[in-house]
Parts: C-alpha cells; sequence; structure tokens
C-alpha cells in the first residue's frame, strides 16, 4: 500500500512528552484512562472555587516514568482555566531554595498566555480591575493598553481595598509590583519584576516612585500575596513536578535498607516541609504532586513534618487500563496525521491490529506508543508497511544505528551556499542588549540547541531541549539527557544571557535567578549552568559573592562573538524551512562547531554516544513514464513523490497566455475531460462540503490559485494555519501534477503577491478594521442603509448583554437600535468610541422609550466599554487598513492572496467579532469600487464556515456574512465557503451558492446533511462516504451532479500546518515598510 507508506513517512509520535506540553492543548486526551484520578482532582479544584479561605487537601498523582502524569498535569490546566482559574507548574531543581523555585515558578506561569493570546497575567489584571470597579483609563492602563502612571497603580490598590480591605493591606507591595511586571515600559517593567524575584533594587532609589519598599520581599510571602490576590477571581492549581531526581539517592538507599547520605536527608525535610507550607500558605489553590510511587513513599517514611496529612494520595498511573483504552490511546494519535495527510486507513488503529491490543493492559501508555513508534519506523526503514499482530518492547541493547544517508553532493551544496548567504544577511548587532536579550537570544539558542541534538543522528535521540520559555525568563535556554529513565534523574546544560550594559544589581539579579532555575549547587555535577557575558562581573560585595557561589557550583562565564550569532541566525532560518536533507547536512557539516560557546559547553555531553555516520546515497532511479495523469488519490501522498523534473524554480518569466475567463479544477473521473468553472460564475459564489482528509483544503488552494492567474485576488481566512504557505514552491516537481501544472506554478508564483496577516499579534503583520460599517456611503439605500444596521446591531447586541429572549434583553436590543439609527444618520463619520460617548449622554429624540431610554443606553454603554476592554480588536485598536490593500497587489503582480491568520484569535467570539468588522467594511469597499465588466472583482474565502454563520444561535458575524452572501455578486464579490459540517451552516448559505463541491464525509449526521442539500439541487451522492482523497461530487449551475478528481495545489502543501510561530514569521516579512513575501522569494 504505497499511499499508506508516504502516509506513514511524515508520521511521528511524541512518547515523551516535556513541560512545555503541559501548556498545549492536548489532542489525544482519552477520557477513560485514569478517569479515577481525573475526577479526584475535579473535586479538589471545585473544592478550592467554593471554600471562602485556605486551601484544599492537596492530591498526589503517582505513577513511573511514562504512565501519563506530565499530560495530566496538561489536562488539569485545561481544566482550571476553563473554569476562569489559574495554573502553575513548579519544577524543583533543589530542595534548598524551594520558595524561589516556587516564586519564579509563579511569576514564569503569570506570563504564560492562556489559549495561545493574552498571558494568564494579562487575564488575572483584567479580572481584578471589572470586579473591583476601576475606571475605564485606568483599567486600559494597568492591562498595557497605555502608559502607565502611578495615580492609576494607587486605584488599584485602593479599589481593592474598598472591595476586600484586609487583601489590599497584606498584598499592596505585591499589587504594586505585579501591575509594574507586565507593562510595555522596559524599566518599569524590570522594578516590578526585581521586587518579585525577591532582588534588589537595581539602581538606588528606583521603587520608591511606586510606593515600593527597598527592601527584599521573601519569596514565601511572594508566593503567598499572589494566591491570596488570585483566589479574588478564581481557584488556582500549583503542580509539583520533577522531585523524583532530587530524592532518588533517598529512594534508593531506603530500598536497599541503608541510611541516606545527611545532606540528601536535609534536602528531603526541606522540601516535605516546604510541601506542608505551601498548602498552609496559599488561598483558594489546589496542590498537586506529580511522583513516582518511591519518592512519595519515602516522603511519608522519612519526612520530619507531617506532610502527609496534608495530602491525599490517589490510585497509581499506571499500566493501560483495558484493550479498549489502548486503542482508543493509539487512534487518537494516528488519526490527526492520517487526516492531515488525506488518508483513509482501512482501520483506526492501522497498522497495528485490532487483536495486538489484547496484551495492552501489560504496558504503560508511552510503552504502547513506543512500540507502535518503533513499528512504524520499522515499516517506512524497509519501505514496506507490514501489520503489528503482537506488541512487544524492542529487545534489552538494541539500539538505532546512528546512520543517516548522505545526499547527492548537489543537494549539500546547496544548503552550504543557503547556509553562508542566511550567516552574511544576519542582523545580530544588538541581540545582546537589555531590551532585546529577552526576545532573541531565547530563539537562537533554541536553534542551536537542536541543531546540535540533529547533528548526533540517531544518539540524538537521548537529548532534549527546553521549549521556548516565556517573557520574562531566568534561563534563555536548557538541554537535557536522561541518565536514569527509571528514576528519572537528568544532566542539564542552562544558557542565559547577561547583557554588558546591566546595573550592577540588575547583574545580581539575573545571576542569581538563573542558578536557582538551574539548580545549581556544589556536589551536583549534573546541573550545569552557562553565563553568556562579554564582559567582567561587577565587583560590589554581593556580586561578588554571587559570582564566586556560582562559579563554585560549576557555573561558567562564556563570551559570545558576532560570528556564533550569525551561525544560530542562520540555523534558525534554516530549521524553519527545513529541507529533505537538513538532518544529513547538519550531520555531514556539523555547523555548531561553528559556535565557539556551545563547542566549550557541550564538549563532553555526547562523548560516551556512538558518533553518526553518512552512508552512501542511494543509486538515482529514472522513474518509468506515466502512460495517463497521476491521480490525485489524496494530497499528502502527492507530496511525498518526487519526479525527474527539476524543482520548481523560485523565478521564472512566466509564458505569457491569453487569459481565459475560466478556471480549471481537474478531470472528470469516468472520462478524463477537463473540469472547469467560469471566472463569471464564482460571483453566484461557492461551497465546498467535506470533511478532513477529503482533500479539500488542496482544493481551496487550487481555485485560489487560479483566481490568480486570472488576475483575482482573494481574501482568505486561515483558522488552520494551512493556507499561508501559498506562497510556496513544491520543493520538488510532484509527481501527481498534470501536464502543464509546472509552467502554471511557475506563472502563478512569478506574479503572485501573497501577504500574511496576523490580528492581533503585533509581531507579525497586524490588521484592524473599525467595528462599525461606513453608514455615510450607505445612507442613500435604504435597503443597504437597514442591512448595515442590522449587521452592527448582530455584533453589538452580544457585547452589550441584549441578545436573549427576555423582555429585558428585547427592550435593550431595541433601544441599542434606535440609537444606532439616530448615530448613523447623524454623523458623517462614525466609530464606536464615539457611538458609545452617545450612549452615555442619549439625546430624548433619539429613542421613543422616554425617560428609560436615558438609563439602558447608560448601561448599554457600559458593557460596550467592558466589551473593548476585554477584546480590543474589537474596540478597533490600532491603525484601520483599508480593505482595498488586501485586494490590491503590488506593482508588477497580477494578483494579490491575502491570507488572514487567526492564530491571535483563540476563541470562537473574538474570530466572529473580527470577521464581522472586515466583512461589512469589505461590503463598503466593494460598493464604492465593483467589478463592473469584469467577470469576477475578487474572491473572499471562508474556511471553517460553520463557525462564522452556524445554523441555529446567531453569531456577531451571521448578519454580515448573510448580507454579503445576498448582495456582493451584484458588485463582483465572489465567496466561497468550505465547512466539514453541511449539518452545522446556515442554511440560507447552500441557497446562495450556485457551483457547489461534496467530497468525503464519515459521520451519519453530516451525509445526510449533506444529501439534503444536493437534493435540493436535483441530484444525490451515492457513496459519498467511499470518496478517495481529490475525489468530489461537483454541481455547477444549471447543471447536474458530475464526479471529478480535482487537481493538485501549485503551490507547497505539505502534510503538517506551520506552528503560530512560523505563521508570525511568514506575516513579519512584509510589516514595516518592508516588501511583503511572495512566492518567488521563499
Amino acid at each position: 500500500m504505497e499511499a499508506g507508506l508516504k502516509a506513514l513517512s511524515g508520521l511521528r509520535i511524541n512518547v515523551t512528552p516535556t513541560a512545555d506540553d503541559v501548556w498545549r492543548r492536548s489532542e489525544f486526551h482519552v477520557d477513560t484512562l485514569n478517569r479515577e484520578v481525573s475526577r479526584g482532582i475535579l473535586d479538589a479544584i471545585e473544592d478550592a472555587r467554593e471554600r471562602p479561605s485556605g486551601s484544599p487537601v492537596g492530591v498526589v498523582v503517582q505513577g513511573q516514568r511514562g504512565t501519563g502524569k506530565t499530560h495530566l498535569l496538561g489536562w488539569v490546566r485545561e481544566q482550571v482555566q476553563s473554569q476562569d482559574g489559574y495554573f502553575f507548574l513548579v519544577s524543583l531543581l533543589d530542595g534548598t531554595r524551594f520558595w524561589h523555585s516556587v516564586a519564579h515558578s509563579m511569576l514564569t506561569g503569570l506570563a504564560r498566555r492562556v489559549d495561545g493570546h493574552e498571558t494568564q497575567a494579562q487575564v488575572f489584571m483584567r479580572r481584578l480591575t471589572l470586579l473591583t470597579g476601576v475606571s475605564f483609563a485606568e483599567r486600559q492602563a494597568l492591562i498595557g493598553a497605555t502608559p502607565l502612571d502611578r495615580p492609576a497603580v494607587e486605584a488599584l490598590l485602593n479599589a481593592i481595598y474598598a472591595h476586600a480591605p484586609e487583601v489590599a493591606m497584606e498584598c499592596r507591595h505585591t499589587v504594586r509590583a505585579l501591575a509594574l511586571s507586565s507593562v510595555g515600559d522596559f524599566r518599569a517593567r524590570e522594578v516590578g519584576s526585581n521586587f518579585l524575584q525577591s532582588g534588589e533594587e537595581c539602581e538606588p532609589g528606583e521603587r520608591a516612585p511606586w510606593g515600593l519598599p527597598r527592601e527584599v520581599h521573601p519569596p514565601e510571602k511572594v508566593v503567598s500575596e499572589i494566591s491570596r490576590l488570585l483566589s479574588l477571581t478564581g481557584p488556582s492549581v500549583i503542580a509539583v513536578d520533577q522531585i523524583d531526581g532530587l530524592l532518588a539517592p533517598v529512594a534508593k538507599a531506603m530500598q536497599a535498607g541503608q541510611d541516606a547520605e545527611w545532606q540528601d536527608s536535609l534536602q528531603l525535610d526541606q522540601i516535605a516541609n516546604g510541601l506542608m507550607d505551601l498548602r498552609e500558605r496559599t488561598h483558594k489553590t489546589l496542590t498537586v504532586i506529580a511522583a513516582q510511587h518511591a519518592t512519595w513513599e519515602v516522603i511519608q517514611k522519612y519526612a520530619i513534618a507531617s506532610v502527609q496529612d496534608r495530602f491525599v494520595a490517589r490510585r497509581h498511573l499506571g499500566s493501560v487500563p483495558t484493550a479498549t483504552i489502548g486503542r482508543e490511546l493509539v487512534a487518537r494519535r494516528l488519526q490527526p496525521f492520517y487526516e492531515a495527510a488525506g488518508f483513509t486507513a482501512p482501520y483506526d488503529t492501522w497498522p497495528i491490529k485490532t487483536q495486538a491490543f489484547d496484551d495492552a493492559v501489560n504496558y504503560k501508555p508511552r510503552q504502547l506508543l513506543q512500540i507502535v513508534d518503533d513499528h512504524i519506523r520499522t515499516c517506512v526503514g524497509d519501505g514496506v508497511v507490514s501489520e503489528l499482530a503482537e506488541l512487544r518492547l524492542p529487545r534489552a541493547g538494541a539500539t538505532d544505528t546512528p546512520v543517516v544517508v548522505r545526499p547527492p553532493d548537489a543537494e549539500l551544496s546547496a544548503l552550504d551556499q543557503r547556509f553562508a548567504e542566511l550567516k552574511a544577511a544576519a542582523t545580530v548587532d544588538d541581540v545582546l542588549d537589555p531590551g532585546n536579550e529577552d526576545l532573541e537570544l531565547p530563539g537562537l539558542l533554541s536553534a542551536g540547541l537542536r541543531a546540535w541534538i540533529g547533528e548526533r543522528g540517531a544518539a540524538g535521540r537521548h537529548f532534549e531541549q527546553d521549549p521556548l520559555p516565556s517573557t520574562k525568563p531566568a534561563l534563555h535556554a536548557r538541554l537535557r539527557r536522561t541518565l536514569d529513565d527509571e528514576a528519572e534523574v537528568e544532566a542539564h546544560w542552562g544558557f542565559r544571557g547577561v547583557s554588558a550594559e546591566y546595573h550592577a544589581n540588575a547583574v545580581l539579579n539575573r545571576v542569581r535567578a538563573a542558578c536557582t532555575e538551574a539548580g545549581l549547587a556544589n556536589g551536583v555535577p549534573s546541573r550545569r549552568l552557562f553565563l553568556l557575558r562579554n564582559a567582567g562581573w561587577p565587583t560590589s560585595t554581593k556580586n561578588r559573592e554571587a559570582v564566586a557561589a556560582f562559579e563554585q557550583a560549576g557555573g561558567r562565564r562564556l563570551t559570545v562573538s558576532h560570528n556564533d550569532l550569525r551561525v544560530l541566525w542562520a540555523l534558525r532560518d534554516l530549521l524553519a524551512k527545513a529541507s529533505p536533507d537538513l538532518s544529513a547536512w547538519l550531520v555531514a557539516r556539523q555547523p555548531t562547531g561553528e559556535v565557539a560557546f556551545l563547542r566549550e559547553a557541550l564538549a563532553d555531553a555526547a562523548s560516551d554516544l556512538p558518533t553518526p555516520e553518512l552512508a552512501p546515497p542511494a543509486p538515482a532511479t529514472v522513474p518509468a513514464p506515466a502512460t495517463e495523469p497521476a491521480p490525485v488519490d489524496e494530497p499528502a501522498q502527492a507530496e511525498g513523490q518526487a519526479s525527474a523534473d527539476e524543482p520548481v524554480p523560485a523565478s521564472v518569466s512566466p509564458v505569457r497566455t491569453p487569459l481565459r475567463p475560466a478556471i480549471s479544477l481537474g478531470v472528470t473521473f469516468d472520462t478524463t475531460e477537463p473540469v472547469t468553472v467560469e471566472l463569471e460564475a464564482l460571483r453566484k459564489h461557492t461551497a465546498i462540503f467535506a470533511g478532513s482528509g477529503s482533500g479539500k483544503t488542496v482544493l481551496l488552494r487550487r481555485i485560489i490559485e487560479e483566481c490568480a492567474l486570472q488576475g483575482v485576488s482573494t481574501i482568505v481566512l486561515d483558522p488552520n494555519n494551512d493556507l499561508a504557505r501559498l506562497g510556496d514552491p513544491w520543493p520538488e516537481t510532484p509527481a501527481a501534477w498534470r501536464p502543464g501544472d509546472a509552467d502554471k506554478a511557475r506563472e502563478y508564483l512569478e506574479h503572485t503577491d501573497v501577504v500574511i496577516y496576523t490580528p492581533r499579534r503585533a509581531a507579525g503583520r497586524p490588521i484592524t478594521f473599525q467595528p462599525l460599517p461606513d453608514f455615510g456611503q450607505l445612507i442613500d439605500d435604504v435597503d443597504e442603509f437597514e442591512a448595515a444596521v442590522d449587521a452592527a446591531l448582530a455584533a453589538l447586541a452580544p457585547r452589550a448583554k441584549v441578545d436573549g429572549s427576555t423582555a429585558k434583553a428585547q427592550k435593550g436590543r431595541a433601544v441599542l437600535k434606535e440609537a444606532l439609527v439616530y448615530y448613523a444618520r447623524r454623523h458623517r463619520e462614525t466609530s464606536l468610541r464615539g457611538f458609545i460617548g452617545m450612549l452615555g449622554d442619549l439625546p430624548d429624540e433619539a429613542s421613543e422609550f422616554g425617560a428609560d431610554a436615558t438609563k439602558i443606553a447608560a448601561d448599554l454603554g457600559q458593557s460596550l466599554i467592558a466589551a473593548t476592554v476585554i477584546d480590543p480588536l474589537f474596540g478597533g485598536v490600532g491603525q484601520p487598513v483599508d480593505p482595498g490593500e488586501l485586494l490590491t497587489p503590488e506593482g508588477g503582480k497580477r494578483a494579490r492572496v491575502s491570507v488572514i491568520s487567526l492564530i491571535g484569535l483563540p476563541n470562537d467570539d473574538q474570530k466572529q467579532s473580527f470577521v464581522n468588522q472586515l466583512q461589512m467594511a469589505l461590503f463598503a469597499w466593494i460598493k464604492r469600487n465593483p467589478a463592473g465588466d469584469r467577470p469576477l472583482g475578487g474572491l473572499f474565502v471562508m474556511d471553517e464556515a460553520q463557525t462564522f454563520a452556524p445554523s441555529g444561535a446567531m453569531t456577531a458575524c451571521t448578519g454580515s456574512t448573510l448580507s454579503l452572501a445576498s448582495q456582493a455578486r451584484k458588485y463582483g464579490l465572489g465567496l466561497i465557503f468550505a465547512t466539514q459540517s453541511p449539518k452545522g451552516l446556515h442554511n440560507q448559505i447552500p441557497g446562495n451558492a450556485a457551483t457547489q463541491f461534496f467530497g468525503l464525509l464519515n459521520a451519519p449526521v453530516q451525509i445526510e446533511a449533506a444529501r439534503e442539500v444536493a437534493r435540493a439541487k436535483g441530484g444525490d451522492l451515492p457513496g459519498i462516504s467511499q470518496l478517495r482523497g481529490g475525489e468530489f461530487y461537483i454541481a455547477l449551475e444549471g447543471t447536474s451532479f458530475d464526479k471529478v478528481r480535482t487537481s493538485l495545489c501549485l503551490s507547497h502543501h505539505p502534510k503538517s500546518p506551520l506552528t503560530q510561530e512560523e505563521v508570525i514569521r511568514y506575516a513579519s516579512a512584509g510589516r514595516d515598510g518592508n516588501r511583503p513575501r511572495t512566492g518567488a522569494e521563499t
């Protein structure tokens, strides 16, 4: 099964989750695994929420390495945050500095983002200011939207005092420091952060202007006061991890019937006392300890403090409970890869046979996944898929031979040249500046460590690195090597930059924080720390003492050259655009050897491991000529194939052919005749109903690309990060391309301007629109004016809390509409801020509800103010963009494709609000700029359209979506609605779509909904659940259904979508006046 082999070739199962995985949403959670433990934790979180003070009894989650402790902690995080709570992960590396570790972990956790956007600190500050009634202007300053000053901080403190006087008095200094620690001003943030890190003033007297004392604030007080403040707005969970390695010596001594060393016994008691005090000092906080059974047994038996009385030990996490759960665990891992690859597996756990799971109960979850991963790698390596009928771990001592196949010299030379170009173009002069160090250095070090691991070949599996840290890190990077898998003992190499421009106390605070985070201590050679600093150390007494302790414990200062940074810069870009030959290039060239500080720091890190070898390249084969065009059974199959053709050049002079008013999308299934759609037909809109693995994304891309070849620009919403590569060429010519596609690809890439926008992500290419339509352009057209008012009302009503069906809500909605009409007719330029201002002082003539309207309008205004605080994009913060920019290519280009990535809008409400603003602005623009005689003026593509125009409940953008669907065609704008859920889409959408595609669907309810839509067009969809990737039923206006095989897209569409970081990097290429990224430059 060649298609299956290609799907497996891109499949990777991560069997060793890292601490950062706790902060990512898990796609693989199985509810029935560890259900009893999960229920106990949920009950404890509810206890924390409901109790008036104090904290509930803590929970101990016991389990050996590989039983799912890290995954469970990630699930706990999701649960508490979904209940308006907070989560913190404490990784203890040194029991003697217990409270420093906890305080640092809480501050790091506050800097962690919730659902990819706001940090926990921002979420907390917004909740706190709304709870305590802080004014709008002061709230904006406290959440970082405007500059912060002392009066705003004091206003917050006074508001807390009015709400909870004892909390305000006890926590006043921590309140001030928390307010400072999240602002945009570097110096103010430094003052707040140092105070919370129990540091000293960087400059004498810098704290006084903010009302903070000079004295060091003890870390245990920082923990207690942050916890108490958080408890005003919700419960918290503090998860304590990684204590097994610290207590392993005691556990081993106990198992051997011997006494532990006094240092180890002391550390045990410090940890146990700390855990006991943690529950006593926190408020509405559940403490969860994740540890091995032997570790908890040591604490119970030997700890001086009765810490076990403060915790309840839940059932052990152990082997997979049942065969059914084992199958579900594996299926959850495999299916997303198959769907992304467009491959339909014979059964959900393929290639692991169902009967194999009868033995799953004998394995831990990680062992089970390791068996599956090993089998898949064997299949790929052998080039033949075999189905596994019996679970079996690799025999002891078996290791992968560290051999990497050497690619042709030409491929290595091409990477050499690219590496040299990237080094020469690197901009590294200010990387080590104080304002940039925490932003730039983590990413560069991460690239260096990732490349270093790659250079080890198969032996690199012994290493992993910490994920990118939060915005205020104590360490910038850390490499880990597992020394004892069962006891979870690791060796660490930590790195932290310390700018030469820091004041002496700023240096002191960073040295101390780095030592704490790295677990650096005398007599612990497995913890190493390297401080990167191109200057000597300050000579104050405290600095000398801190540096002496750092060096005595084995820490070292290393310098960083410009060449070091240039190499890291080049590696970061190479890794971001990984070529198939990059792994072999890393082994062959060993580029991190050019980074002097890495070479010195990691000199002995892998000295006992085998050196990787490069095997000779496989002999080249010339493929036999195809007797007919290769069918596109599923997109991912074509992506993995190569032919003897040369790769698509990035920039080639196109063969100019006369533009035709039609686009080609594939061939008919039976006769292989071309399938074309006239451009003008796209004015009447298109609907695509197809599920995962159908080739829906490939079809969307090809439509966009074909329209661009005809000079038609497109705006496309990208909720899944799989459309941002519309400007990337294929690295090799796909075998599935049909005759002429290579020329089309060259022409498309050369003449199409692809730009990525990232609303609410300033690091990319942010974009915003006004929340109210331009009523002035519509005032003379009664129907369109009313439609615009209805669209604005639909967007504002949920934000004003009047979208319900009660009499009060209906009355509020009526006043809101009256006020909108009044404001729109009397103001030439309209804005949300201006409208809210009018609501605060509603003219008598604006409403027929008399005196009641004044109070109702004022309440509506307050609700809308709160909405703009919670969602600044709804408030129109930022410079609005003319929609025409999204549809206007740069000079010399034929068309523009504007991809709007939704990574900065984590929940549906924010997506719907933004799309509503975009659609209202777009509607006003097309009225002013109709297509005229052109067959099609532009395209607007909505992937996952059910999010924006769902059946049933109205969303903020339902009204504007339906208005566009009914009105846009007469101005020449075509809409494309793509969805996996025909039943979930508003029933007016199919009726407004003249062209319809139906692809693979599996869910019976969705199949029936699709057939119902098809019957409305006079057809049916036989065998829709048996369609393969790239196969669709298509119905053009006035025609019956045809079964077609669609064409592969012209731009690169790999198996996996871009990460958020990669999307931002793509987007940032075109901001700040730089020329946007185009296909020819990719």
